[in-house]
């Protein structure tokens, strides 16, 4: 099951670079054609922390609700033990980024597969990084075939 980022969570934004590219992955999803793919809960705590000094607390809200109704059709996955591997794993790197060490720990529970622009997780080697673009080719050639 890949798992995605919070650059596919971002980019459901209009006006976002990879807008196009993620709707294109949310329309698979909708469609049941990609049954097997996820979302990490912590890239909606990304999100709200990150947009915590821009944003006042209710676009905050409005937005991160935004994106929940969007991303339906994709599994959650939630954060219970993610967080304590996700500290373990951050403790092990040389670079500290909490949320992404989350994001890793997400992608290790399921098959080690995610979906990401972000080269960070390049760094892992027990996992595999796909970009956006990457994983809609790879569904789109799939489903054409």
């Amino acid at each position: 099951m890949p798992v995605l980022g919070t650059d596919f969570l971002t980019g459901l934004r209009r006006g976002d670079k990879k807008h196009r590219l993620c709707m294109s992955m949310l329309d698979l999803a909708e469609a049941w054609k990609v049954k097997k793919l996820a979302v990490c809960g912590s890239a909606f705590i990304e999100i709200g922390v990150g947009m915590s000094g821009s944003l006042v607390m209710r676009d905050i809200i409005e937005v991160l609700r935004n994106l929940r109704a969007l991303t339906i059709p994709i599994t959650e996955i939630p954060l219970s033990l993610i967080v304590i591997s996700g500290l373990e794993l951050e403790e092990g790197l040389s670079v500290s980024n909490l949320f992404h060490c989350l994001h890793v720990a997400t992608a290790l529970k399921y098959d080690a597969v995610i979906v990401s622009d972000d080269r960070f997780y390049e760094q892992i080697p027990s996992i595999t990084r796909l970009s956006l673009k990457d994983f809609e080719e790879t569904y789109v050639d799939k489903l054409r075939a």
